[in-house]
Formats: structure tokens, C-alpha cells, sequence
């Protein structure tokens, strides 16, 4: 019973909680650019479930579609974090979690003993009626865990005195392409965000040989990281329209990909998503663990306290070496023995490879051959991005 669980979990491209919860948080973000970790909410609503009791844990169970026994659920995390661990640095996926407790409520040790050991997170007690000193100690946190690249989770305005527990998530990833992309390749091209606007982008350019498939509703192609099982799979709808339906099934169509010689052409982009989840997660069943009467038992020794707020920030900065490579500190860059190179864009026989244009809105998700740990879509490269060419 346990490695059928453990088979549920890793392998979350079958997992209807990340899905759902994808599908749920982009109904609201029609026009914007996304980048989420659906994997990174449910471990940290799988922690939660750990100090839950009574209908408070049903409700989490139901939605997370999880074991009964509270001790398979930690076996399930342990396993797939200590699994994330032994990545190598070249391709660096971090997802943290922690529970700030507001200090009036006392955190049981032995709860902590348990998250500690099976999911890598803790709850801390901290004053969260001084926002000001919440927000920063919060911020600082996620600050160390993401090496410096996400800031401002929480605002003092984001606080309010009476909070009880605040579950704070973020995930970040650093990786470098197995083939990269040439800078001088790198121009400006027109990206149609719509039928009627158009912006200039920082368009990369290759030629290389990826998996790839051609279908009536778009274009799926395989950009994998250097030294790692990770990939960006990447959707291109043929048509604006069609983006919600390439992202619905994106990881489907992934799988009967073949490789071919392929001229690939991706915007620079950098997108800091932030949401509160409460609401999203309250229309997926979860309700009384946001309610005064919700049953934290065996988190706080004074088990009447709710969840106040769930905040979720992602981020991604993909450039010519790959997702965050440049941007991000602690550690140096490999040498370019590294890397493979991209082929030439001279040829003489253009016919001899296809296209890969992404010069409009198109969806994403960052994945292993079992698990997809980000999803996302792209609506504008330049919304809020930085990078010069």
C-alpha cells in the first residue's frame, strides 16, 4: 500500500490536486503572465494535514486524495523531498514551506519533530500582530531560501493583528540548458499578445536537434536542462484562443514527442507570480481549516486557531543559459566544456529542419519524467522583465 501511494505522488502528472489547482488559479489571470509550483502548495498543505484532526483533516485528505495514516503521508514527502535533494547544483529546484504561528498559540514539539523530518519546513512562533516585524521576518525567510531572488511575499499591509497561522510557500529554480542559446543570436522580434497589439521581445534564436510534435492545435517541444532529467516542456498554440486548451493539455501531448532537427526560436522572459490561495482553495472542498471551528490539534496545544492566509510566490528567469542561471548567487557557473553548443543558423538547405517560433502567448510546465514541479504560462515577456539583451 505504501508504494502505490509513493507511485500516486511522484508521479503528479497523474495528480488531479496540482492540476485542479492550476486550472482554478489561472481563471483569474487571463492576461497576465504565471509561474507557479502546485507541487510546492500541496506539500504544504500536506503539512498542514499532519497537525489537522477531525473534519478540518477529512477535508484536506479528500482534496489532496491522500492515505488515512498520517504516517504514509510523511513517507510520501520524505521520500520525494529526499529524492530533490540528490539533484546536483546545475540544476537547483527549491520549494520551501513554513507556518508562522502567531505567538500567542503554542506550537507542539512533537508536531515539529515530525515536519522537521519528513517535509524539511517547521512552524514558527512569531508576533504577527507587529506587521512590521512579521513581514520582514517573513520576507528574510523567503530571501535566504530562494538565494536572494524573491522578495516581497508579505507586506505590513498583508497582515492583519488578529492573525492566527500563516502558511507561506515559495519555489525557485536554477538551471542551466543542455544546449545553449548563442547571445548573438539574440534580436529583437515582434510578440502578438493579442489579434490587435504586438511588443518587442528579446527573441533567442537556434538550431538544434529536440523532441518535438506537431499537432492540430499547436506545437509541443522539449527544452532539457544540462546534467539533469529536467526539462521545459513548452506549448505553442497556433492560435491566441487556443492557449487555454494547449495548457489543459500540455503534459498529455508531451508524451508521443519525437526528436527532430528543429530551428527554435523563445523569448528572454522573468516572471515573480504571487497569490493568496484561500479562496481558490475553499471552491476545491478545503473550508473549515479557514473557519474559527477548524481542528489544529495536533499543531497547537490550543487546537481552535484557523489558517489566515495562504500566500504562494514562484519564480523563473529564463535567459540564453537557461532558467535563472544568471541572476542567481551561491555557487559558480560550470565551465562552457559544460555545455553543448547550438548549431549554426547557416545552412543550405533551410528545409532540412523545422520551426519553433514562439512569438506569442504560449504555456509551460518544468517537469521530470514523473513529476512536473512548475507550470506556467507566458502572455507578454516583457510584463515585468528586466533583462537587457
Amino acid at each position: 500500500m505504501k508504494f502505490f501511494w509513493v507511485v500516486l505522488l511522484v508521479t503528479s502528472v497523474l495528480g488531479q490536486f496540482t492540476k485542479n489547482l492550476y486550472q482554478f488559479l489561472i481563471l483569474n489571470h487571463d492576461n497576465t503572465n504565471v509561474i507557479a509550483s502546485p507541487l510546492c502548495v500541496e506539500i504544504g498543505l500536506s503539512m498542514i494535514l499532519m497537525g489537522a484532526e477531525g473534519k478540518t483533516a477529512r477535508e484536506l485528505r479528500r482534496a489532496l486524495v491522500l492515505p488515512q495514516d498520517k504516517k504514509e503521508v510523511a513517507s510520501i514527502y520524505d521520500e520525494l523531498l529526499t529524492y530533490l535533494e540528490k539533484r546536483k547544483n546545475v540544476a537547483m529546484l527549491l520549494m520551501a514551506n513554513r507556518l508562522f504561528v502567531n505567538e500567542s498559540f503554542r506550537i507542539n514539539k512533537e508536531y515539529n519533530e515530525q515536519v522537521k523530518k519528513s517535509f524539511r519546513a517547521e512552524a514558527e512562533a512569531i508576533n504577527l500582530a507587529d506587521q512590521t516585524k512579521a513581514a520582514y521576518a517573513i520576507s528574510d525567510w523567503v530571501l535566504d531560501q530562494t538565494l536572494d531572488n524573491i522578495k516581497g511575499v508579505v507586506l505590513p499591509r498583508n497582515l492583519a493583528p488578529n492573525e492566527s497561522v500563516v502558511l507561506v510557500n515559495v519555489a525557485f529554480l536554477k538551471g542551466y540548458w543542455k544546449t545553449r542559446f548563442e547571445r548573438k543570436n539574440t534580436e529583437l522580434v515582434r510578440f502578438g499578445i493579442s489579434e490587435h497589439k504586438r511588443v518587442l521581445v528579446k527573441m533567442m534564436s537556434q538550431v538544434g536537434r529536440f523532441r518535438m510534435n506537431n499537432l492540430t492545435y499547436g506545437q509541443i517541444i522539449e527544452l532539457p536542462f544540462a546534467y539533469s532529467n529536467l526539462s521545459m516542456i513548452i506549448g505553442l498554440p497556433r492560435h491566441i484562443k487556443w492557449l487555454r486548451w494547449v495548457e489543459k493539455k500540455l503534459e498529455v501531448y508531451s508524451e508521443s514527442m519525437e526528436e527532430v532537427l528543429v530551428h527554435v526560436q523563445l523569448p528572454k522572459f522573468r516572471i515573480e507570480f504571487r497569490t493568496e490561495l484561500v479562496g481558490i482553495l475553499k471552491r476545491m472542498g478545503i473550508r473549515d481549516l479557514f473557519t474559527d471551528s477548524s481542528n489544529l490539534g495536533a499543531l497547537l496545544e490550543e487546537p481552535v486557531a484557523r489558517i489566515s492566509q495562504i500566500i504562494h510566490k514562484a519564480f523563473i528567469e529564463i535567459n540564453e543559459e537557461g532558467a535563472s542561471a544568471g541572476g542567481a548567487s551561491g555557487g559558480s557557473d560550470p565551465p562552457d566544456s559544460f555545455f553543448l553548443r547550438s548549431t549554426k543558423l547557416v545552412s543550405n538547405n533551410p528545409d532540412d529542419w523545422q520551426s519553433f517560433k514562439a512569438s506569442h502567448p504560449f504555456a509551460f510546465v518544468i517537469r521530470d519524467k514523473k513529476t512536473i514541479y512548475f507550470r506556467g504560462r507566458v502572455f507578454d515577456p516583457e510584463m515585468n522583465s528586466a533583462i537587457k539583451i
